[in-house]
């Protein structure tokens, strides 16, 4: 076999320089005095979790740009979920008796060939049937470098029983990110890292005209058309839903519109599962309570033909879940909806639209910026870590490597999100 079993390993120098910290972050982190000790304890109970409320949601507070998918009623909520047969490992940085960092972590045993058992240390948002993005450290970009390389020291020395550390959906400008690739260029039969996958964005201007602007004219010019036409219809409206009262309904209807947008296009698709219903009826509420769900509706005819699920994070919207009804096909509703979206984020002051997970056509309509994530798994030196390096070699002895998605896949994949 090849010394270097993992293809992606053979670009780890253009990654770790695409991963290096920006300058004021660079400039925030150097500032920090080098005395101040880091301790770290591993959370593994749920009253544990539980205590940890105040302290995550203050952290949290201190990250503004950081992920949602880090955020208490993310994480909390999921575990509630989607625990069962899984055992916490948070680990929590303290300095000072302050949290200054949170790498939510779980354990699973994960059947290979059904004879074969890995023991593994996963994201808690990773796994089920509910798919985020954005899985790193949730801690201030001043302290992150440290606390990142404090996490890893323990991972790699202080928890014990695992065999394989799969960490998924790593934004490329994390400190997580960049302290894993090191470790991985100094132990390369380690390590295997996917090559980085794509999620659309864009940032958005000032205003709707200097966003129409930055579009070439046809879609300009489709965009008016098909919004003209919607708005000719009896009782077209868009709107947002923030009333409580009315959100387990428009949750019920945003379920049905899905599952008909996508009935017969993917076997995989959301919002059929009781975990996921449960999960995601559960984070409407406490993101509404937060100020962060942005949920829209078009409505023509008496009916509501199109449903928008995103969130505010920070200064950006993200979208996360979408359905219409195929009846309506002619009317172009998630293109239309999208649009109207897009204004009212540019309205509330938004500097960024993210489209998330899902590499798909209809996304690139709108924004053609994209942003990177990456997995990285790593080994302790064994049986199963002999066996990962054997089937990476395979794979790229046959040229497998890490293919990229189909459209049919990226459609499955954003279907089931």
């Amino acid at each position: 076999m090849s010394d270097s079993p993992c293809p992606a390993l053979d670009g780890l120098p253009a990654l770790r320089s695409q991963c290096a910290a920006p300058p004021a972050a660079a400039a925030q982190a150097a500032s920090q005095p080098s005395t101040a000790v880091l301790h770290i304890e591993s959370i593994r109970t749920e009253p544990q979790f539980d205590a940890l409320q105040a302290d995550w949601r203050a952290l949290s507070a201190r990250c503004p740009q950081g992920s949602l998918f880090l955020a208490w009623d993310w994480q909390r909520l999921w575990w509630r979920y989607y625990g069962a047969q899984r055992r916490l490992c948070i680990l929590v940085a303290r300095q000072a008796g302050q949290v200054v960092g949170i790498l939510p972590l779980y354990r699973e045993t994960h059947r290979v060939a059904r004879w074969i058992a890995v023991r593994k240390l996963r994201p808690i948002g990773a796994g089920g049937d509910t798919a985020p993005d954005d899985l790193g450290l949730l801690a201030p970009p001043a302290q992150a470098p440290a606390v990142a390389a404090a996490c890893v020291d323990y991972l790699l020395h202080q928890v014990s029983g695992w065999q394989l550390i799969d960490l998924v959906d790593l934004p490329l400008d994390d400190a997580l990110t960049r302290r894993l690739l090191d470790h991985a260029a100094q132990h390369p039969g380690r390590a295997h890292i996917t090559p980085p996958q794509s999620r659309t964005c864009g940032e958005l201007p000032a205003d709707w005209p200097g966003y129409l602007r930055g579009l070439s004219s046809n879609r300009r010019e489709l965009i008016g058309r098909k919004r003209r036409k919607f708005e000719k219809l009896p009782g077209a409206r868009f709107h947002r839903i923030d009333d409580a009262a009315q959100l387990d309904a428009a949750f019920d209807r945003l379920a049905q519109l899905h599952r008909q947008r996508w009935q017969g296009r993917s076997d995989d698709h959301g919002f059929s599962s009781p975990a996921y219903l449960g999960f995601h009826r559960a984070l409407m509420h406490a993101l509404l309570a937060q100020g962060q769900l942005r949920l829209y509706a078009l409505d023509a005819q008496g009916q509501t033909v199109a449903m928008f699920y995103g969130f505010r994070q920070g200064d950006a919207l993200c979208y996360f879940q979408a359905g219409f009804d195929p009846a309506h096909a002619a009317l172009s509703p998630g293109e239309v909806l999208m649009a109207y979206v897009i204004e009212a984020a540019i309205a509330e002051g938004c500097k960024v639209f993210d489209m998330l997970k899902g590499d798909y056509a209809h996304k690139r309509h709108f924004f053609q910026q994209t942003r990177q994530t990456l997995d990285i798994r790593l080994y302790r030196p064994g049986l199963i870590h002999l066996l990962y390096r054997v089937q990476h070699w395979l794979q790229r002895r046959n040229g497998a490597g890490a293919p990229a998605r189909s459209e049919r896949a990226a459609a499955a994949a954003e279907a089931g999100r």
